[in-house]
């Protein structure tokens, strides 16, 4: 089945792919996954899933739940998700230059809210664009985070 968006999200991120894995596999085990994104809150953790509020740069909120968390040491994660957003994605961790990582998001879904259905084909280049504000924000503030961890 095609997803109403198929966003690919490219990030540079300040550490090598081996450790960036570890780090992003220990903070799965802790209460807040994502610490660094301010866009989005994670407000309930279990075993299996994780439920977040994806803030828009625009004003609207977005509920999901990431769920079948599939991870394949150490170059893929993938999971689904339910709720505002249905859908899947697939992280790849690759080399990139002086130990970096190449970070490539692909997140294909489908919006569930009913305004959003509505107003799709009118608003669709700012849902692309609120999408495209957070993930940068996102590969922003995670590298500032693991900057500071050190």
């Amino acid at each position: 089945m095609s997803r109403a968006y198929e966003f690919r999200s490219v990030w540079d991120v300040a550490e090598p792919p081996d450790r960036l894995w570890t780090t992003l596999q220990e903070l799965l085990e802790q209460d807040d996954p994502m610490p660094w994104w301010d866009a989005v809150t994670v407000t309930d953790h279990r075993d299996d899933a994780i439920d977040l509020v994806a803030r828009s740069a625009f004003g609207y909120r977005l509920r999901f739940t990431v769920h079948d968390l599939d991870l394949q040491p150490p170059r893929t994660m993938r999971f689904s998700s339910r709720g505002d957003l249905e859908g899947s994605a697939l992280l790849t961790f690759a080399p990139a230059a002086a130990g970096r990582t190449r970070l490539t998001i692909d997140w294909h879904v489908d919006v569930t809210r009913p305004w959003m259905v509505r107003s799709e084909r009118v608003l669709r280049p700012a849902f692309e664009a609120a999408h495209g504000l957070v993930m940068r924000s996102g590969e922003r503030r995670l590298n500032r985070w693991l900057t500071r961890r050190g």
